[in-house]
């Protein structure tokens, strides 16, 4: 199936779907916003979260290397090419 059939498919499914299926696709549109957002920030916004990054680490809140690599593991799974 081509990506324009793909299109036209779930803008008529979306045309006669419920709420939550809604509420669903959109909070996925908008992880997707987020994630591919990271690259494209700017220096001074790298730089705000390279100082709430330090403040949080002054404040105790902080996490173990392995839950670190736990986290890099599966977001390295969920952003494999298929």
């Amino acid at each position: 199936m081509e990506a324009n059939q793909i299109k036209q498919e779930i803008h008529d499914f979306t045309n006669h779907a419920d709420e939550r299926f809604l509420r669903l696709v959109h909070s996925m549109i908008e992880s997707e916003k987020t994630e591919n957002s990271f690259f494209d920030t700017s220096i001074d916004a790298m730089t705000e979260r390279a100082k709430q990054s330090l403040k949080s680490v002054e404040s105790g809140k902080t996490r173990s290397i392995n839950e670190f690599k736990k986290d890099v593991e599966s977001w390295k799974e969920k952003r494999a090419i298929q």
